[in-house]
């Protein structure tokens, strides 16, 4: 095996983890249905005169969502960091490659050019989203809660009205 035959395999990781650093899935994804749902509630609660004490419970779920991103993007940080340093890290393992293209690699060093292209990404962004997810669960309840006490609970009995 030579280094030339892993230039591919570094350059994916070196997009990997730049890509992975640089979006934010869980923030645009994870977060639009309880984003929608304030949303539709606030619609709905502007019409009703009677709703004061829900239009409380609907600015105290606006104001948890808004410390949930801010606890989210904090931590998101601390992953772009570690994500970029590694494409950091590939980045200069492809100059080496580009210059020693025809010597020969050791099963040892093909194989940390391998793990390090292929795995710390996916695994940061799954230990984020479902750590964001598992966070996120209470105040999407209570979101829930609010809407079926606000429209009535869902016909769950697969009947239209």
């Amino acid at each position: 095996m030579k280094y030339g035959d892993f230039s591919s395999l570094v350059q994916l990781g070196v997009g990997l983890h730049a890509g992975t650093a640089l979006l934010q899935l869980y923030g645009e994804f994870g977060l639009q249905p309880v984003e929608r749902a304030i949303a539709r509630l606030k619609y709905a609660l502007s019409d009703q005169d009677a709703a004061l004490d829900n239009l409380g419970r609907l600015s105290q779920l606006e104001a948890e969502l808004s410390i949930f991103k801010i606890q989210l993007f904090n931590e998101y940080k601390k992953y772009m960091k570690c994500n970029l340093a590694i494409a950091g890290i590939l980045t200069a393992c492809l100059v080496y490659i580009a210059f020693y293209n025809d010597d020969t690699i050791s099963v040892g060093w093909a194989l940390i050019l391998a793990v390090l292209s292929c795995i710390p990404a996916p695994i940061t962004l799954a230990v984020l989203w479902f750590d964001a997810a598992r966070q996120i669960r209470p105040l999407r309840n209570k979101v829930s809660r609010l809407e079926d006490e606000v429209y009535g609970p869902p016909n769950r009995s697969g009947n239209l009205a």
